[in-house]
């Protein structure tokens, strides 16, 4: 089953706080690890493909931080989940034809992939934006 990885989780917890702090400045990684539970060591690791990828922005100096580098309802899910890990895929055989001697032939294989391409089809469907409504709503 679709199982997200660490490195996923909680990329999407760092980007659902700053969007929870849009237009309020450059954010510390220490507060968004404050406010999320992460290990700010960590998140200083995600912070690399999610700048690389143009979903953040780093500010240096005493009141440096991160912040969006787009608006939130412009950045989906699945920017974030890509940007920290490779595509997605659910089984290997999904990803190349070398992977199972019986790719193309094979029922299950269809099932796993229109299973994927719903996956895929939610998270680019959803956006920062509807993730930070989301947040609001649950700790309301």
């Amino acid at each position: 089953m679709f199982r997200p990885s660490t490195r996923a989780r909680y990329a999407l917890r760092a980007m659902i706080e700053l969007s929870l702090r849009e237009g309020a400045g450059p954010v510390s990684l220490r507060e968004i690890a404050r406010a999320q539970r992460l290990s700010p060591k960590y998140l200083e690791q995600l912070t690399i493909p999610l700048n690389r990828a143009g979903l953040v922005q780093a500010e240096r100096g005493p009141a440096g931080g991160y912040r969006l580098a787009r608006l939130a309802d412009q950045i989906t899910a699945r920017e974030i989940v890509e940007a920290v890990d490779a595509p997605l895929y659910l089984l290997d055989c999904l990803r190349t034809s070398e992977a199972c001697d019986r790719a193309g032939a094979c029922a299950a294989q269809c099932l796993w992939s229109r299973v994927a391409q719903a996956v895929v089809s939610v998270l680019s469907e959803t956006t920062l934006a509807d993730l930070r409504d989301e947040q609001r709503a649950a700790t309301a």
